[in-house]
This record gives structure tokens, C-alpha cells and sequence, in this order.
């Protein structure tokens, strides 16, 4: 459905039941809508769709197009969001799915599955646990006991182990085996010590893996307080956004330029930088959404920001903060009337009851009629 806005009213002009937002659609809309208005358009405020500002450009050719600030906003944080996700499946679900692996070739191994095969992993810490298991392997399987006892002493000795991340919770697991337990290196008890060494090595990386998946957790909230505009920011919201920082610092710039951002809209036009800093934000490795999203605003940035001189060019109409953005709130009644979904059953139903709610002329599209016959 497509709906026409007076943005400084806030009253919808008219709508239509539409195949979907095509140039052709947009195109038929506003044609009727020349018809209906009074006076002549001047000024129309839409979002980034192409299709809509083609049917724009071919119906009102002469009027100034403001691109919407919550669009162009929503435009960057969007894009930024799936940079963040691409982030978070590279260096942390990757992360976490690597001890995983890890943990299933272990097993694989002591059930004597020869075929388990594992390729080299990304991240250092989980290659070097890898590393500690294949030794621990190579000790447990000396034919003397005595050995074995000896072989783990000299592995718990090497600066390897030692700076192993799980090497505390692996020491805990296996002095219990002995003091908790009370076994001793014996031919007849290392058939019950070598697994419980073994379920030691998974306590430890268990323990390393729920590290990283506390830290996802953590990175889940602060993407969104690094997105936030600063004008809506609370005490308590700045103070986690400066504790999640410091645990992830390679989120300060991405910060640092979306403050600037959100400023561009708070400054008088002499003292608006161009956007052309935004490019900062991506790289070759960058998501499409995020590049796309950068393009865009730096392509339209005249548009987006085109409502600062509405004063100057129109000096009858008096500024107002809504011809900035789209009036999202007449599509929530929509939505809304949607959910009940009373006696829709038929097109003609369907506009009476949008026209009804939104007082306002609903028209229907030929395209739309032809598409439901």
C-alpha cells in the first residue's frame, strides 16, 4: 500500500491498494493526486526507494525531494548491524564452533575412530589446545605406567602447558583425580586415569569456549549502544557503552564516526561537514549492506539534508521537524487495522475500511484489480 502525507498537518492526503512499490504503481498514485490537491506540490519528502523517487521525478518534476533523516539513519545503523554480525560470525561464532570441532575430534579419537579428521584451525588458542591434547595422547599411551606419570610431569613443566588459557582448570581436574579420589599410576588403575585426564582436557576447554560465548553476549549489547544517538543516551547507557569499549576497542571508530554522523543533523548548514568521511567505515572486507549504505548517503546527501533550507526557499512556511521525516505513524494504523483483519475479504472492503480509518481517499490499482481476478 502506498500513502500520500501532508507532513505539515500530519494528516494522510490519500493511498492506494497497490501490486507493490513499483515506478508504475508510485506513478499512478500521484497522478491522482495532482488531481485532488488544490495547489500545486513543492516539497515531498520520501524514503531511499528508487522506484518511488523515479515515479516522483516523472509526475512532479520541478519540486524538491528531501530524502527522510530516520531513513538515512536507519539506512547506516543497518548497515552497520550486519557489519557487526559479519564481525561476530568471523571472530567469535567462528570462534566457538572451532572448540566445538575440537572437542568432537577428541572424543572421535578415544573411541578409536581413526577416520576423524580435523583441518588447521583459525584461531591460535585453539590450535595450541590441539597441540596440549596431541601430547597429552602421546603421554597416556606409553605401555608403563610409570611413564605416563613421568611423560604428564615433564608436559606440565614445558612453557606450552604453562601458557596454555585452560591450564588452570586441567591442573584442578587432575589433582582430583589423585586426592579426591585417591588413585595412584598403577598398571591395573590407569585404564580409569587416562579417561578422566582426558574429560579433565574437556572441562578445560569447555570452561575457555563459555569465556567466549559470555563475550558474544557481551558484544550482542554493545553493538547496540554503539549505534545509539548520543541525544537519546542515558547516564547508565553511557557508562556500559565506555565498559564495553574497553573490551572492544576496535568498535571506537566505527563510534567515533557515527557521533559525527548523528552531529551532522544537530549543526547549522555552514558548520555540516560532507559525509564523505562515512567512507572511513568500510574496507574491501566490508558487508555489501554496509558499502551500499555508505554510497547511498554520500550519493544523497543534498537530499538528505535539503529540509534545513526549507525557510530559505519557502519563506511562508514555517519550519517544522516533520518535513524531515516520512510519517511512519499513519502505517502503524494501517498495520493495525491489518491484525484485525474485519470483513477484509474483498478489495472494495478493504479500501472502505483504510479509507475509513485513515479519513483520508483510498483508491484501487488496475494492476492490483487485474492481479486478484
Amino acid at each position: 500500500m502506498l500513502i500520500a502525507t501532508d507532513s505539515l498537518k500530519k494528516h494522510p492526503l490519500a493511498g492506494a491498494l497497490v501490486t507493490g512499490e513499483s515506478e508504475e504503481e508510485v506513478v499512478f498514485l500521484l497522478e491522482q493526486l495532482k488531481k485532488w490537491l488544490p495547489s500545486a506540490v513543492t516539497f515531498m519528502t520520501i524514503d531511499f526507494s528508487t522506484r518511488l523517487e523515479a515515479g516522483v521525478n516523472l509526475v512532479f518534476p520541478n519540486i524538491l525531494v528531501q530524502k527522510c533523516v530516520f531513513h538515512a539513519i536507519q539506512l547506516l545503523t543497518r548497515g552497520l548491524l550486519k557489519e557487526f554480525t559479519k564481525i561476530k560470525k568471523e571472530y567469535l561464532l567462528n570462534h566457538i564452533k572451532e572448540w566445538k570441532a575440537l572437542r568432537k575430534y577428541t572424543l572421535s579419537l578415544e573411541k578409536d575412530d581413526l577416520t576423524a579428521e580435523l583441518s588447521p584451525f583459525q584461531f591460535n588458542d585453539v590450535e595450541l589446545a590441539k597441540e596440549i591434547y596431541g601430547k597429552l595422547r602421546c603421554c597416556v599411551t606409553l605401555q608403563d605406567s610409570q611413564q605416563i606419570e613421568q611423560a604428564l610431569l615433564s608436559l606440565f613443566s614445558t612453557p606450552l602447558f604453562n601458557n596454555w588459557e585452560g591450564k588452570r582448570v586441567f591442573a584442578s581436574k587432575y589433582e582430583a583425580i589423585f586426592a579426591k579420589r585417591n588413585f595412584t599410576f598403577s598398571k591395573k588403575s590407569i585404564k580409569y586415569i587416562v579417561p578422566m585426564i582426558y574429560k579433565g582436557f574437556r572441562a578445560a576447554i569447555r570452561e575457555i569456549r563459555k569465556k567466549v560465548e559470555e563475550k558474544k553476549s557481551r558484544f550482542n549489547k554493545a553493538k547496540y549502544l554503539v549505534l545509539m544517538n548520543p541525544v537519546n543516551m542515558k547516564p547508565y547507557h553511557r557508562r556500559k557503552l565506555r565498559k564495553y569499549l574497553k573490551e572492544f576497542p576496535w568498535l571506537r571508530p566505527y563510534r567515533k564516526l557515527l557521533v559525527k554522523f548523528y552531529y551532522q543533523f544537530r549543526v547549522p548548514p555552514e558548520k555540516r561537514v560532507s559525509l564523505s568521511f562515512l567512507s572511513r567505515l568500510i574496507s574491501d572486507a566490508s558487508h555489501t549492506w554496509l558499502k551500499a549504505a555508505v554510497q547511498t548517503l554520500i550519493e544523497h546527501e543534498e537530499k538528505v539534508f535539503r529540509y534545513q533550507c526549507v525557510s530559505e526557499k519557502f519563506p511562508k512556511v514555517k519550519y517544522s521537524k516533520s518535513i524531515k521525516v516520512v510519517n511512519e505513524s499513519v502505517n502503524k494504523l494501517v498495520s493495525q487495522l491489518y491484525q484485525t483483519q474485519c470483513g477484509m475479504r474483498t478489495l472494495e472492503n478493504i479500501r472502505m475500511r483504510v479509507s475509513n480509518r485513515l479519513d483520508c481517499p483510498i483508491i484501487i490499482s488496475p494492476a492490483l484489480v487485474e492481479k486478484v481476478k
